[in-house]
């Protein structure tokens, strides 16, 4: 049974169907499905029940998952610590962002970073959601809380404030409207917090990213939540009086395994010396 194969079950076993397991491996689901017969008949063995619409897993299937998991943490390890050996300042780093502290932050330093280290190819991706760096989902993860996990490091670029934007001269009458995060259970706490800061305020409109956010205040649909790296930043753009800053700290996180590699290091203090001099630049 070889590692090629087993990728499949895995796949399945996690998205629960052939469309979404055939994204996760970047192949069609035709082949998603020729593979798992083909593993089903080598074993001799009924690997998933068609159920409602989705597979699941049967008492052998989820034996090999066990042992499918097993060779990827391990196979991921070993590529972490292979990379983690490279002393040459190129290759590929993978960052992951909210993304305002690319767009604002990063993308700006860029050229002089690059121009210093020709030799590295970066990828910028922007999502709420939490990569996995064990897994080698990104290389960099730009965070807002320090990691408790033993096997992750974080380097600390300092605190990015974030105030209450309207659009510049806007006047409100009665209730206040506000721009929140989409209503999903992973948003609960953020949009909570949002009504608890502004007791007049109502969320009126709903956005996923944070540059959706800002644009939603600068056209005048309400009052939002936006970093001061970027609202003080922008002409259109005014801090309300009277809600005061919320100040967290941002980290820089890695594996344990990639903080011994150049290209990650040199990154690493790219992203430090990028949030210094947003901070300078925003004046608080």
């Amino acid at each position: 049974m070889h590692w090629d194969d087993l990728k499949y079950v895995l796949a399945l076993h996690r998205a629960g169907t052939l469309v979404r397991a055939g994204k996760l491996l970047h192949v069609n689901t035709s082949t998603v499905g020729r593979r798992i017969l083909a593993l089903e008949q080598s074993l001799e063995a009924r690997l998933f029940d068609r159920m409602g619409g989705g597979y699941q897993p049967t008492p052998a299937a989820l034996r090999v998952v066990a042992c499918a998991e097993e060779m990827e943490l391990q196979a991921n390890a070993m590529q972490r610590q292979i990379k983690g050996l490279d002393s040459r300042v190129e290759g590929p780093v993978r960052i992951t962002a909210l993304d305002n502290f690319l767009d604002a932050i990063v993308v700006p330093a860029l050229p002089e970073f690059l121009q210093r280290h020709p030799g590295i190819e970066l990828t910028l991706e922007s999502d709420l959601r939490l990569f996995e760096l064990a897994e080698g989902e990104a290389d960099i993860a730009v965070r807002s809380a320090k990691p408790v996990q033993p096997e992750l490091v974080a380097r600390s670029l300092g605190t990015l404030p974030t105030g209450f934007y309207q659009l510049r001269g806007k006047n409100w009458a009665g209730q206040l409207p506000l721009v929140g995060l989409p209503d999903r259970p992973e948003h609960a706490t953020y949009n909570e917090s949002l009504i608890a800061k502004v007791p007049r305020g109502k969320i009126v409109v709903r956005a996923n990213t944070e540059s959706r956010i800002a644009e939603l205040v600068k056209l005048g649909v309400g009052i939002g939540f936006i970093d001061c790296f970027v609202g003080e930043l922008d002409p259109s753009l005014e801090r309300i009086p009277g809600f005061g800053l919320s100040e967290s700290e941002a980290w820089a996180i890695a594996h344990v395994d990639m903080r011994r590699s150049a290209r990650v290091r040199a990154t690493l203090d790219f992203l430090k010396d990028a949030a210094a001099r947003a901070s300078m630049k925003s004046g608080l």
